[in-house]
Parts: structure tokens; C-alpha cells; sequence
């Protein structure tokens, strides 16, 4: 995607990108009617605050997907697809689903970015961007989903200080990051506070083992019918 939208000069303004949004439309105030500008602080508020809606929103969601027997089959999946598969389930039909869902989730947060940077360019689909999101999962958690929510915020608040301060030290920084958390911390700030058996770090957390029974009762339900048949 970076390397079809950096060659589409006519259409996409090749490297500087779609810049120069300075009003969005589907909100009533502003210049004429023309729509609320996006550097105002009022719009900037109102931004925020649909994101913080958005994240609330997405957040009960992923909850809702990843529990129940639902949310047991994705982690058998990441765990043992093959087994799964013999389990009598298509592994196929659910990637699909969360890569459909995890697709619209991501573009819709791609939309308040733009109209909240006022521009984007294909710097925005390089792979650093895909780099610093592992970072937000392996800071946060792994496994767990407000894991992921509190190492985005944590890794962008330090983002936003030290590209700001000391901006040539900031990639550096980010791997000495990535390195810390995979020898120190592992599993994460989450995986952490769920060590010190603290009701924080586990009310949150996807356990593999939690899979493994309901896949082991299919599995002895579908012999006998086997068994049955024969």
C-alpha cells in the first residue's frame, strides 16, 4: 500500500499525501456553513471526545467477541488450529470474521486520525507504524484486551514527550523498549500485575487453558455420534 499510493502523484499527491483538511462538513458550525474547522479547539473536543466513544465502544465489542464459546475457539485457533480443525470447526470462517472486524475497527480509527491531523500520507501505512503496534501489545500484554489499550496510551505519551524533547533518540528508545519488556516483561505490564495476584491485572486476561475442555467435550460428543453411526 505504501509503495501504490507514494507512486500515485496525479491522485494522492504522491509522498506529501491528502493534506489541507481544514473543515469537515458533517458538522453544522462554522465558515458559511462550509463545516466546523478541524484546528478549532471546539471541533478538536468534539473529536476527542467521539474517539473516546469509539475506544469505549470497540472495547465492548472485543469483549463481547472474545467471551463465551466464541472467544474459547479464537484462542484455540492461535494455539492449536489444528486441533480445532479436527474438532470439527472451519478455522478459515473466523480468521475471516475477526480480519473483517479488525479491518473495519482500524479504519474507522484511521478516519479520526486524518481528520484530526488534518492530512495523511503514505508515511502513515510504512512498516514502523505496524512495528509500534507490537510494541503497544508486548508493553500492555500480551492476551489481554485493556492490556493493549493502556500500552497504546503509555507508549504514545512517551512518544509524544520524547519526539518532542529529544526527537533523534526516540527510535532508539522504542527498541530499547521492545528489548526491556521481552527480557524484564515478558508478559507485559498485565502479565505482571496478574503475577502479584493483584484482581486488576486478572479480570482481564484470555486464558488458553479456559479453551481446552469445552474443545475436549466436542470432541467426545462427536466420537460417540462416530461410535454411533458405525
Amino acid at each position: 500500500f505504501f509503495n501504490f499510493f507514494n507512486g500515485q502523484q496525479q491522485f494522492f499527491n504522491g509522498t506529501n499525501g491528502l493534506i489541507d483538511f481544514t473543515t469537515f462538513p458533517p458538522l453544522s458550525w462554522g465558515v458559511n456553513g462550509s463545516g466546523a474547522i478541524v484546528s478549532d479547539n471546539k471541533t478538536q473536543f468534539v473529536f476527542y471526545v467521539l474517539t473516546v466513544v469509539f475506544l469505549a465502544a470497540t472495547y465492548g465489542l472485543c469483549r463481547w467477541l472474545t467471551s463465551g464459546r466464541f472467544g474459547r475457539l479464537l484462542i484455540a485457533i492461535r494455539d492449536d488450529e489444528s486441533r480445532v480443525r479436527f474438532s470439527g470447526y472451519d478455522p478459515t470462517d473466523f480468521k475471516v470474521l475477526v480480519f473483517a472486524v479488525s479491518g473495519a475497527i482500524a479504519g474507522i480509527a484511521g478516519a479520526f486520525y486524518t481528520v484530526q491531523s488534518g492530512s495523511v500520507s503514505p508515511r502513515s501505512m510504512d512498516i514502523g507504524f505496524s512495528i509500534e503496534m507490537v510494541i503497544w501489545v508486548a508493553v500492555g500484554g500480551r492476551g489481554t484486551l485493556i492490556g493493549a489499550v493502556i500500552g497504546t496510551l503509555l507508549v504514545n505519551y512517551a512518544r509524544t514527550f520524547l519526539s518532542e524533547q529529544f526527537a533523534e533518540i526516540w527510535l532508539f528508545f522504542q527498541g530499547i523498549l521492545l528489548l526491556v519488556i521481552v527480557i524484564v516483561l515478558p508478559d507485559g505490564i498485565m502479565g505482571w500485575l496478574n503475577k502479584q495476584n493483584i484482581p486488576f491485572g486478572k479480570r482481564q486476561q484470555l486464558k488458553p487453558s479456559d479453551t481446552y475442555p469445552s474443545l475436549e467435550e466436542d470432541m467426545e460428543v462427536k466420537h460417540e455420534r462416530q461410535n454411533l453411526g458405525n
